[in-house]
């Protein structure tokens, strides 16, 4: 049977908006889909962020606060301690990192005969490299702020990191190694704050920099790409369409 233009373009218009619409559809699957898709990171590098609420260790703060989600028995721990003597003429007050359980390692430096500070690292410093400047060995604890026996020591800093070294028992008892990104407030009143804003470890043995995170998958760098093609695919479709009724 012959159509004629009449009767055959609501056909054609039809299959036009059905083309239109799967088009549509697929975009509008792609760019949703690039939403959804879960952005994972490099399995080598483990990132605990705690910026939003960091943990803040002290006399007036919380009085201990214990990393166990290390892979294995290796566990760091964070203690405020407070002494005064005897006759109540001196008050002292200090934060300690300590190996907690397992294998754990801070680094330190030697300030007396048997007090040891943690070394402050900057950012993209390694284990290695902070050691070596420091010329101090590694010591299982290590003070983070002392008031009053060794007069304000170290002094406050913000955006700082220490450095620990771990025995990953899951993996035969590989050495791994991490960060901790932290802030001291360190002050004459005799009040100190540790906070701990995040940290992070290498599963690999990698020595990794100080707040060095996880480099985007290539999953997630694909879900940016199809966000930005189905956003650009989707204004396309909308103009095509108000050019073509």
């Amino acid at each position: 049977m012959k159509l004629t233009n009449s009767e055959a373009q609501p056909k054609t218009s039809a299959t036009n908006t059905t083309g239109d619409s799967t088009k549509l559809l697929s975009l509008l699957a792609l760019a949703s889909g690039a939403v959804a898709m879960p952005q994972t990171s490099n399995a080598d590098i483990v990132f605990v962020d705690l910026s939003s609420s960091p943990v803040h260790i002290g006399q007036f703060a919380t009085h201990d606060f214990i990393i166990n989600t290390l892979p294995g028995t290796a566990q760091i721990g964070f203690h405020a301690n407070t002494h005064t003597t005897a006759g109540g003429s001196t008050t002292s007050k200090w934060i300690v990192g300590v190996q907690q359980a397992g294998y754990v390692r801070l680094l330190t430096k030697a300030v007396g005969a048997n007090t040891f500070l943690l070394v402050r690292a900057n950012a993209g410093q390694t284990w290695s490299n902070v050691r070596t400047g420091q010329g101090a060995g590694v010591y299982k604890s290590g003070t983070a702020g002392f008031n009053n026996l060794l007069g304000l020591s170290p002094g406050s800093f913000v955006g700082k990191y220490y450095m620990f070294e771990f025995r990953d028992s899951t993996q035969g008892n590989a050495m791994r190694y991490g960060w901790l990104s932290v802030d001291l407030a360190n002050l004459s009143n005799g009040n100190i704050d540790l906070a701990i804003n995040g940290y992070g470890y290498d599963t690999t043995g990698i020595k990794l920099g100080a707040g060095q995170v996880p480099e985007p998958s290539a999953p997630a760098l694909l879900a940016l790409g199809a966000l930005v093609f189905g956003s650009k695919g989707l204004r396309s479709w909308r103009k095509n369409r108000k050019t073509n009724p």
